[in-house]
Formats: C-alpha cells, sequence, structure tokens
C-alpha cells in the first residue's frame, strides 16, 4: 500500500517466531548451547536482511518448551531492538545416558532409540544375539526382526558374518509407542567363529533404557547358550522419565492464541515460524496442530522445521510443514544447526518480507531458495 502515488510502501509487520524444544534431553551433548550460539551469531545477518526491505517491520519472539511452554519475551520485540536470551534446557538426571562405548557404536551403525531401548555390545568376532520378549508375547531376535503387533524392531544385528571386534545390537520401540506390560531381554550366543580372540565365554555387556533411564549389566556366556538378563513391567509412569516432558502441542496452542486477529494485524505480512526440537512430543500434538492450523495466518505462515539429532520425530515435524515440497531439516551436529538456523533467519526472512510477499490477502505460498547442503562428519561428531 503506498501513502501517495509514487511513494513509498507503508511498512507491514512480519512475525518471527522461533519455537524451541527445551526438555532434558536439549542439555546432552551440547545440544541447547549449539542452539543458543546459532542464533547470537545469525542476529547481525538477519538485521541486514531486514534492511533490505524497510517495509516490513520484522518482530522477533520466542517459545520456549518442555514441561508446558513459556514465552521468553512478553510482547513481539521488533528485530533491531532484539537480543537473544539464552535458553536452559530442563535438567537430565546422569544416568539418562549411555556409556561413550555404547554411544559411539551405536551412533557408528544409526542405532534408533525410543522409551525403551535395549542394547548388546561385546569386544570379538563371535555372534552375539540379542532377543527381547515384548507385552504382546512376541520374541524379537535375529530371526523375527520386528514385532508387527507393538513395533518393537532390532535394527542393529551385527556379526552373523565376523566382520566386526567392537560389535553391537539393538532393539527399541518407537518413541511414545512403547506398550505397558511385561518386557524380558535376553543374550544369546549362536555362534564361535573361530577367530583369534574368540575364545568362550564371551564377555558382553547389556544397556537398558526405560524412559531415558539406563541401566548397564555384565556377563559372559558360552556357545549356544542363552541367558535371561532383565526383565520388569513397564507402566505410565516410567514411560517418559528421563529426557522430560516435550509438551510441543502446548506450544501449538500458545502460537494458535498469538495468530489470531488481533492481536495479528490485517495487514501483516505471511508469518514465518521455525519450530527445533530433538525429540517427540509427550503431550496431546495432534490437539495443538489442530488449533493452529485452525487459524488463517497459520496456514499462510512459512513454517520450517529443525530436526536436532537422530531421536527427533521428523514425523511430528512434517505434519507442522504440511507442505509436499519442504521436509524437516536434520541438524546432526552443530555445524549443521548453525548451517540451518542461519538459512531460516536469512533466506526465509528475505523471501517472507520480500515485495511479491507484501500482496494483500496472499496465499502464504512465499518462494523460498532451497535450504543449503551441509558436510557429512565423522560418527563421533554426530548427535
Amino acid at each position: 500500500m503506498c501513502a501517495l502515488p509514487g511513494g513509498t510502501l507503508a511498512t507491514r509487520p512480519l512475525h518471527f517466531i522461533w519455537i524451541c524444544d527445551a526438555s532434558g534431553s536439549m542439555s546432552l551433548d551440547g545440544k541447547i548451547q549449539s542452539l543458543n550460539n546459532a542464533i547470537h551469531k545469525t542476529l547481525p545477518q538477519m538485521r541486514l536482511v531486514a534492511d533490505e526491505n524497510p517495509n516490513a517491520t520484522v518482530l522477533i519472539r520466542t517459545l520456549r518448551f518442555s514441561s508446558g511452554a513459556t514465552w521468553v519475551q512478553n510482547a513481539p520485540v521488533p528485530l533491531e531492538n532484539f537480543q537473544w536470551t539464552d535458553l536452559s534446557a530442563d535438567e537430565v538426571p546422569q544416568t539418562a545416558a549411555f556409556s561413550a562405548e555404547f554411544k559411539k557404536r551405536l551412533d557408528r551403525e544409526g542405532a534408533k532409540s525410543g522409551d525403551v531401548q535395549f542394547s548388546l555390545m561385546w569386544n570379538n568376532y563371535n555372534d552375539l544375539d540379542l532377543h527381547a520378549i515384548c507385552p504382546c508375547g512376541t520374541e524379537i531376535c535375529y530371526s523375527k526382526k520386528k514385532c508387527s503387533v507393538c513395533q518393537g524392531e532390532l535394527d542393529v544385528d551385527m556379526n552373523v558374518n565376523p566382520t566386526s571386534e567392537e560389535p553391537v545390537e539393538n532393539i527399541y520401540w518407537p518413541p511414545g509407542g512403547s506398550p505397558m506390560g511385561h518386557y524380558q531381554v535376553f543374550v544369546n550366543h549362536f555362534n564361535n567363529h573361530g577367530r583369534s580372540g574368540c575364545t568362550d565365554p564371551t564377555s558382553f555387556k547389556v544397556a537398558v533404557s526405560i524412559g531415558g533411564i539406563v541401566q548397564e549389566f555384565t556377563g559372559n556366556i558360552n556357545e549356544k547358550n542363552k541367558k535371561l538378563i532383565y526383565e520388569f513391567d513397564l507402566d505410565e509412569t516410567m514411560a517418559t522419565v528421563g529426557g522430560g516432558n516435550t509438551d510441543m502441542g502446548t506450544a501449538l496452542e500458545m502460537v494458535a492464541q498469538q495468530l489470531k486477529t488481533p492481536p495479528m494485524s490485517d495487514r501483516a505480512l505471511p508469518p514465518v515460524l521455525v519450530l527445533l526440537s530433538d525429540g517427540q512430543p509427550t503431550d496431546d500434538f495432534e490437539k495443538g496442530l489442530r488449533a493452529l492450523m485452525a487459524q488463517p495466518w497459520a496456514k499462510k505462515a512459512v513454517r520450517i522445521a529443525i530436526a536436532i539429532g537422530q531421536d527427533a520425530d521428523e514425523d511430528v515435524l512434517q505434519k507442522f510443514i504440511a507442505h509436499p515440497e519442504f521436509k524437516p531439516l536434520k541438524a546432526s551436529n552443530p555445524e549443521s544447526l548453525l548451517t540451518y538456523i542461519k538459512w531460516a533467519s536469512t533466506a526465509v526472512l528475505k523471501a517472507a518480507s520480500s515485495p511479491s510477499g507484501q500482496v494483500v490477502g496472499a496465499s502464504g505460498n512465499v518462494p523460498i531458495a532451497p535450504p543449503p547442503t551441509v558436510k557429512t562428519y565423522s560418527t563421533g561428531d554426530v548427535w
């Protein structure tokens, strides 16, 4: 809108909202510090982009969620006055992590994790096997790797052939999908391959993670033997203890309240919503998403999601994006997180605030340059 024919465009508000996971798991491996550092580094570049389009007034706000959700700023802050307030993650018990050696091997093999997870490691070429009996009675093992009833899965199975002196095996249930009931975990010594160092009994360690609380068990076993290592009954109080709550649905409901008109202006530009999370919701995400998408401004918004680490629920993040051409951005280390936050803060902001985005009644289909390609790093640098 022009003040006079040939005059300058009147400024229009553009709301940019960071929606940040600060649950306990974000305190591990420096993830919350990396998020804080990345936003600190990108703010100056964000201001340069905003200065290139003085007809848009960029307003910033941060929503932190873990057990509940809280606005960090009481109201949207103009970008030129905005200062990032470092977020702190909820505390996690020290036992809520695998030992360094387990983590190294699980990361190396791309093992998945969940609220219930069993892992086995040993130090020779023999073929040891991890077995689990889940509440439905199915025995998950090398011959039946996935339970069709409860979705428990053996996703890492090693040394069928003697390929590694540092093997690991892993059984997990999808986050939020661990059934209540009785679990048993076993180690089976299937085959001694007869290589150097394969003299039996073979020593092993088993890690049992329940709601993020990890217990380790040690033992040794001879060929053709099978040992029960641990059994327990899972109830709702145990299922999501360790990483704390991730109330993403609550966060989306709070964003929905801010996208109503008012407080949003009829003349606003499509808002930018950036959701960052390293886990999965522990509340009613679908309810929060419905509340958000019931708002016309949410439908017009540019919605970006960054998955921090391999445990992030990408299916949930994809539902938030709800666009066939955009996928969650996978940040597996501090460098890639910085790259994606910089892109969201600059390229996305530039597209949303450009003159082509300033058409009243625009559909929100803002053309955005594709995100940058990130480098692949060694497994030691991966979350």
